[in-house]
C-alpha cells in the first residue's frame, strides 16, 4: 500500500512538470534581477568621500607647516584626506557652509612644544553635521593623539629612570634615541601589518555569493507554479488513507518526497549549466548538496502551506516568509551588514542553512556540520507536517 501511495504521489507530481518549468523561467529570471540589484547596491560606489580638512598654521612657523604636510603625504593618510591650508578664519567659514569636513588649528610652536614637554594641543573643529566622513578623520586624529601620548609617556619614564640611576647627563641622548625610534614606527607603520583581502561574502566570491543566493531563492519560490500539489488532501481521502495503516508521518514523507522531485526535476538545468559553464565541479558532494537542498526546500515549502490550508493563503505565505527571511538570513545583503542581533539567529534560518549547503559545493570542501544542519531542517520540516496531518484527521 506504500509503494502505491508513493507511485501515486510521484504520478501526480510528474504531471505537474508542465506548470513547473512555465512559472521556473520567470521566476529565474525574478530571483536573477533581485540579485543583481543587491550586488550592485553592495558594491557599487564608495561608502565615504574623501575628507576634506582645512589647516591654519602660523606663517612664521614653517616647521610645523613641514610636518603637517609630512604627515599629510603619508599613505594612510593621503588615501583619505584631502589638506587646504589657509588662515582660521577662512578655515571656519567653510567649515560652517559644509564645504570642509573638519579643521586643524595648529597653535604657534607646536613642535617645539612636543620637544620640550610643553604639549599644546592642536584644536580639531568639526562641522554641525560632519557625517561619516567627519567621524573618519576623528578616528584619525584620535589615533594620532594616542600615538603620540605613549611616545611621550615613553620618553618621561625614560627620563624618570634615568634620574632614578643618576644618569642625568645622559637623558639628552636618550630623548634623541627614542625620538628616533618613535618617529620611525609612526612614519613606516606599513611595514608592521600584513596585507589580508576580506570580503564580506566570507568563503566565496561575490559572484559565488549571488549564484547561490539566487539559487536557494528560486528553489523556495519555484514552489508557486505547483501550489496545486500542495494543497492538503480531502478529508474522506486522509480518513480512507489513515483506515489502511497510512500515518500522518508517511503522508508527510510522501508530500515532501513529490516536492523534492519537483525542485529536483526544475532545478536540473540549473545544475547542469553550472557544471558546463564552470562554475561549479561535478562531484559527489555537489549530488549531495543538491539533493539536501531540494529535499529541505520541498519540507519547508510543503510545511508552509499545510499552515495555511487554502490556495492563496499558501501563496502568501510562502512569498512573504520567504523572502522576509532570506533577507535576514543575508541572501540579498550579505550578514556581516546586519545587525548583530539578527546575525546570531540568521544561522538558523532556512535561506542560511542551504545556502551553506550549496557552499560546501564551490568550495569542495565538506563540512559535515552544514550538511548535518540540512538534514535537521529536512527532519524538523517532515515532524511537523506530519503533526499537522495528524491535527486534520
Amino acid at each position: 500500500m506504500r509503494l502505491v501511495y508513493w507511485k501515486l504521489e510521484l504520478k501526480r507530481a510528474y504531471k505537474r512538470l508542465p506548470h513547473l518549468y512555465a512559472g521556473a523561467i520567470m521566476l529565474f529570471f525574478l530571483a536573477a534581477v533581485i540579485a543583481l540589484l543587491s550586488s550592485r547596491l553592495l558594491y557599487d560606489g564608495q561608502v565615504v568621500g574623501r575628507v576634506a580638512v582645512g589647516v591654519s598654521v602660523p606663517e612664521e612657523d614653517q616647521l610645523a607647516r613641514q610636518v603637517v604636510k609630512m604627515i599629510s603625504s603619508l599613505e594612510s593618510v593621503g588615501s583619505v584626506c584631502d589638506f587646504q591650508y589657509m588662515d582660521r578664519e577662512s578655515c571656519l567659514s567653510l567649515l560652517e557652509k559644509g564645504k570642509l569636513y573638519a579643521v586643524l588649528d595648529v597653535p604657534e610652536g607646536f613642535v617645539r612644544d612636543i620637544m620640550n614637554g610643553a604639549n599644546t594641543p592642536v584644536t580639531v573643529w568639526f562641522g554641525p553635521d560632519a557625517g561619516v566622513e567627519g567621524k573618519l578623520f576623528q578616528e584619525l586624529t584620535d589615533a594620532g593623539a594616542l600615538t603620540l601620548g605613549a611616545s611621550q609617556a615613553g620618553i618621561y619614564a625614560g627620563n624618570e629612570l634615568y634620574r632614578m640611576l643618576g644618569l642625568e647627563e645622559a637623558i639628552g641622548q636618550l630623548e634623541r634615541d627614542l625620538n628616533e625610534r618613535y618617529m620611525a614606527y609612526s612614519l613606516q607603520r606599513t611595514g608592521y601589518f600584513r596585507h589580508m583581502k576580506v570580503q564580506a561574502t566570507g568563503d566565496v566570491d561575490t559572484m559565488e555569493f549571488y549564484e547561490i543566493s539566487v539559487y536557494v531563492l528560486f528553489l523556495f519560490l519555484a514552489a508557486i507554479p505547483v501550489s496545486g500539489y500542495l494543497m492538503p488532501s480531502r478529508r474522506a481521502l486522509r480518513q480512507k488513507l489513515w483506515m489502511a495503516g497510512l500515518g500522518g508521518g508517511f503522508l508527510a514523507a510522501a508530500r515532501i518526497g513529490g516536492m523534492g522531485f519537483l525542485l529536483a526535476a526544475a532545478t536540473l538545468p540549473v545544475m547542469a549549466g553550472a557544471v558546463v559553464c564552470n562554475v561549479v565541479e561535478i562531484s559527489g558532494l555537489l549530488i549531495l548538496a543538491w539533493f539536501l537542498t531540494c529535499g529541505a526546500a520541498a519540507g519547508v515549502v510543503t510545511l508552509l502551506f499545510q499552515m495555511a490550508g487554502t490556495l492563496l493563503g499558501g501563496i502568501m505565505l510562502l512569498f512573504f516568509v520567504i523572502t522576509g527571511q532570506h533577507f535576514l538570513a543575508g541572501g540579498f545583503l550579505p550578514m556581516v551588514f546586519l545587525p548583530a542581533t539578527i546575525q546570531r539567529w540568521a544561522a538558523y534560518l532556512p535561506s542560511s542553512i542551504l545556502m551553506d549547503t550549496v557552499k560546501t559545493a564551490f568550495t569542495m570542501e565538506p563540512d559535515w556540520r552544514r550538511l548535518g544542519a540540512c538534514v535537521g531542517l529536512l527532519a524538523a520540516a517532515w515532524a511537523l507536517s506530519g503533526l499537522m496531518e495528524v491535527r486534520r484527521r
